[in-house]
């Protein structure tokens, strides 16, 4: 009789472990009576479905996610292949979704790490938005040769960024245990511009690992981060060793241009050359290419060359760029953005920023040189 109650009670305990270990979901899908929801799991790096949800004729979902660990995971509804709500879920979590199947009215009741997460996302989706237009209206400013009103619009670009980050930093601060915190690490603006690319960010993100660390120790998604984390830990200290070298020689870079060749800039050996860091996504770059041009033409009869590294994500939009402005020079993008390589190995913190060599191999100035005069007198002196 004492063995079959024990064997009872731990039958019992076992189911109990077996519901702590999953999530409830109720999805209410205005437009989607009787479809299917898809939820899907971000595995780090990859999507994988780990259950579809059939709705009824009011357009309700219910299904419970089953978890692997007692850690947050991130999911997502999609309905049709939209993403209609993202989610962070843990064990034992009762969360109630309403939204339509674009996913542009969303409410997240029973979570609170998915209404925060919703809040960064909302936020970020502003900020693309008016980034976007900024840049639009700054492209055409550019095209009707109205410089000083495109320069104010970059100004406006800026500090729209600006803010933007700081904001994102102060929720962060405000929520430290919160899992959403580690997809904020991660935003890009209007999937461009990363929020946090700077050199010493990863500072940042190791704060936010620490925080979720004393109580999620094995989560596969701060394992992610802290590997993350040492990856910028060493960029940092070999920019930091590249910045205080004797400025003589430069590091090689190997890079695809438009044609997805791979170019040396150690091929320019023995030339003068200006090695640029720049974005498309500021049209005031843009029109300064317009002033390279014509130095370009002036001096490269002098030997001139450049090779000019995109910070860019998108390649596609970079390419087609450097198309519509034909420009003379190599070309090259890794569509690693902030995280290249090779503006780690330049310590490059803003765009754009440029070197400029002699023939020896040596810098003879570095910095925003988009002053035209100042870089003129640096292209002078390189090409002596």
């Amino acid at each position: 009789m004492k063995r079959a109650f024990i064997m009872g009670l731990a039958a019992l305990m076992a189911v109990a472990c077996t519901k702590n270990k999953e999530a409830a979901v109720t999805a209410t899908i205005e437009g989607g009576a009787e479809k299917e929801i898809v939820v899907a799991q971000l595995a780090v790096s990859q999507m994988r479905i780990v259950d579809t949800l059939k709705a009824d004729a009011q357009g309700v979902a219910k299904g419970k996610i089953a978890m692997a660990e007692d850690a947050p995971n991130f999911y997502y509804l999609v309905y049709n292949g939209n993403r209609v709500a993202s989610l962070i879920l843990k064990p034992g979590d009762k969360v109630s979704v309403k939204a339509d199947t674009l996913g542009k009215n969303v409410t997240i009741e029973g979570s609170e790490e998915s209404v925060l997460l919703q809040k960064y996302q909302k936020d970020l989706a502003a900020v693309s938005a008016e980034f976007a237009a900024l840049s639009q209206k700054m492209a055409a400013a550019v095209d009707a040769n109205e410089r000083n009103l495109a320069l104010e619009l970059n100004q406006q670009l800026s500090k729209l960024y600006v803010k933007h980050r700081q904001n994102t930093i102060k929720m962060i601060m405000e929520n430290p245990y919160s899992f959403a915190n580690v997809q904020a690490l991660y935003q890009s603006i209007d999937n461009a511009l990363p929020v946090f690319s700077a050199e010493n960010d990863y500072l940042l993100a190791q704060r936010v690992h620490d925080s979720l660390a004393v109580k999620y120790p094995n989560s596969v998604y701060l394992k992610s981060l802290m590997s993350d984390i040492k990856q910028r830990q060493n960029a940092s200290a070999l920019a930091d060793q590249i910045s205080k070298a004797e400025e003589t020689s430069f590091p090689n870079l190997i890079l695809p241009d438009i044609n997805a060749k791979m170019v040396e800039l150690k091929s320019l050996e023995g030339k003068p050359f200006i090695l640029m860091f720049w974005t498309i996504s500021e049209a005031s770059q843009k029109m300064f290419n317009n002033d390279l041009k014509e130095l370009y033409k002036k001096y490269s009869s002098s030997g001139l060359e450049v090779y000019q590294v995109s910070m860019d994500a998108d390649k596609t939009a970079w390419a087609t760029a450097v198309k519509e402005q034909q420009l003379p020079w190599i070309s090259v993008c890794d569509g690693k953005a902030g995280m290249s390589p090779a503006a780690i190995a330049y310590n490059v913190a803003t765009v754009p920023t440029m070197f400029v060599f002699d023939r020896n191999g040596d810098m003879v100035a570095r910095g925003n040189l988009t002053n035209r005069a100042e870089l003129e007198a640096a292209i002078k002196k390189a090409v002596k």
